[in-house]
């Protein structure tokens, strides 16, 4: 029925085999969570659960308001021991670098598992369930819970449902394949009530998140060919509007959205001189080597690093960096 499955079946019987040989669980993902973050962990954290484990689900940020109507989103915790547990899996995140600077992953004795759909599988870890082609770390997920032979109820489903949709964007991305739509066939056949869900994370949003937007806006800089849009988000503009980084998520659209425009880019102040720097490209265009450059990785049409300078030194860095891989691009064809 699903056409990568096999993909998986290298590694799928070792990841039963830890989970089922663990008691005490901590569940991670990548900081400043997204749908497939936020929906992934806390469906791995359900289907633990539905086996008898002990669970803890982390996130160095809280889960978005967006996805606090899933179940389990309230319970997120912040801090960790990590003498606690025996076993720790990380999902939707392709270097423990991204959990967050506080995540103290190397005093982890226990195995060490990764559950990722990013371009590279991590390294440092004991095992990593990987699928480079899947939708999103929820379809992963969607088969480990078969595989565990763990019943899909709405909750679970709720959670998946959220991971695919959300990294598909709403099934408009090139990561919209057969598999995602069958996946997502089995998980309406629950009963799950889409437009609940669909309100939630589209038609939910805080106030203040929509005055940090207008403010975002403003920045917009175009390169002089149209191909480069860039947003930022400085942390006065996010303290005026009252709001996280996280709340930015989803503004680099908007730079993608403009006619003639290939690459997105959308910088977050972290601190005075250091940003997060995330791409989004239309078509083949790879931001991933462009952010694997810098240190950073994610996907051919997303992927993020974080960066030093000024918003101005940054902007004009990247430009430079992106055209050069633009014209290398037409070159080779």
């Amino acid at each position: 029925m699903f056409d990568r499955l096999a993909h998986l079946q290298k590694n799928l019987p070792k990841m039963v085999e830890i989970i089922r040989g663990s008691q005490n669980v901590l569940v991670a993902a990548h900081c400043r969570p997204d749908g497939d973050a936020a929906g992934s962990e806390l469906a791995m954290g359900l289907i633990l659960k539905a086996l008898g484990k002990n669970v803890t689900v982390y996130n160095f940020d809280p889960i978005p308001e967006t996805f606090l109507f899933l179940q389990g989103a309230n319970d997120v915790v912040h801090t960790v021991s990590p003498q606690d547990y025996d076993l720790l899996i990380v999902v939707d995140c392709g270097d423990a670098s991204l959990i967050g600077k506080k995540f103290p992953y190397n005093d982890f004795k226990c195995k060490r598992v990764f559950i990722d759909h990013h371009s590279m599988p991590y390294e440092n870890c004991d095992l990593n369930l990987h699928d480079a082609q899947a939708s999103a770390a929820g379809e992963i997920i969607f088969h480990l819970m078969n595989a565990l032979d763990v019943k899909l109820t709405i909750p679970i489903a709720e959670a998946l449902y959220t991971s695919i949709i959300t990294d598909t964007g709403s099934y408009r991305y090139s990561s919209t394949t057969p598999d995602a739509m069958k996946i997502s066939a089995c998980l309406l056949e629950t009963g799950i009530d889409v437009w609940n869900i669909c309100s939630n994370i589209y038609e939910n949003n805080p106030v203040e998140k929509i005055r940090l937007l207008a403010l975002v806006l403003q920045s917009l800089w175009l390169s002089n060919d149209g191909k480069i849009a860039c947003l930022h988000a400085t942390r006065d503009m996010l303290r005026a509007c009252h709001c996280s980084g996280a709340m930015t998520d989803g503004f680099i659209n908007y730079a993608r959205s403009i006619h003639g425009v290939e690459v997105s880019i959308f910088l977050t102040q972290l601190e005075d001189t250091h940003f997060r720097l995330s791409f989004r490209s239309r078509g083949n265009f790879d931001v991933s080597r462009i952010a694997s450059s810098l240190g950073g990785g994610g996907h051919k049409n997303a992927a993020a690093c974080t960066i030093d300078g000024t918003i101005e030194e940054i902007r004009h860095r990247v430009e430079e960096i992106v055209h050069n891989a633009m014209d290398n691009t037409c070159a080779a064809h």
